[in-house]
């Protein structure tokens, strides 16, 4: 029983001082960039010792990814397709399955843009982190096309996922809410009607 609870002990200290990294490693991304952070730097704004850090994580980028993850899933320990949020896009009619897509995307956004920009810095001039940041492009596609079988209740054909992608970017998001001060409503408003438009079957795309 000792050791059982001993055991547990030691699980839910490893757990917290890995919080503790992801959430300093964060900070210090979003602050000071892909560059100046490091290892290192993050350890002693954690608490902890710079081999704690890499016994959790094994690279700068590993650790850039693991606060990427934490942000888009909220830090619940939930599959982000299962969130009651994500779910709603299933729900309604079309005009109220595709706000929800909107509120989602949105609050991803709020969450995620800022520290994936820092992966955007990365690829830049670092080989490894340009493979991942194509990686994750793919994903992103890939989720795309899930969320908008479930606004449509059909698979969607190929040319709307790349224009719904492309419109859902952080690129975007960043150029609309950050640099011309858009409020998270008023880019809703906007996506939500450009994917309305998209999705007509009497839209600009229409086969």
């Amino acid at each position: 029983m000792v050791r059982t609870y001993s055991s547990e002990v030691r699980a839910e200290r490893a757990q917290e001082k890995r919080r503790a990294v992801v959430a300093a490693a964060h900070a210090m991304f979003v602050e000071e960039g892909w560059v100046p952070t490091t290892m290192a730097k993050v350890a002693a704004a954690a608490g902890v010792t710079r081999q704690t850090v890499y016994s959790q994580f094994e690279s700068k980028l590993a650790l850039l990814d693991a606060c990427i993850d934490r942000a888009l899933s909220d830090g619940r320990a939930i599959p982000v397709r299962e969130m009651p949020e994500y779910r709603a896009m299933g729900v309604g009619d079309r005009h109220a399955r595709i706000a929800a897509g909107a509120r989602w995307l949105c609050g991803a956004h709020e969450r995620s843009a800022v520290i994936q920009a820092v992966l955007d810095q990365a690829a830049v001039t670092d080989a490894e982190a340009a493979s991942r940041l194509a990686q994750r492009e793919r994903t992103r596609h890939n989720e795309v096309g899930f969320a908008l079988s479930l606004i449509l209740d059909a698979e969607p054909e190929t040319l709307i996922v790349d224009a719904v992608w492309t419109m859902a970017s952080r690129r975007v998001w960043l150029m609309l809410v950050d640099e011309q001060r858009w409020s998270g409503a008023l880019w809703c408003r906007w996506f939500a009607a450009q994917v309305t438009l998209l999705v007509d079957p009497r839209g600009p795309l229409a086969g």
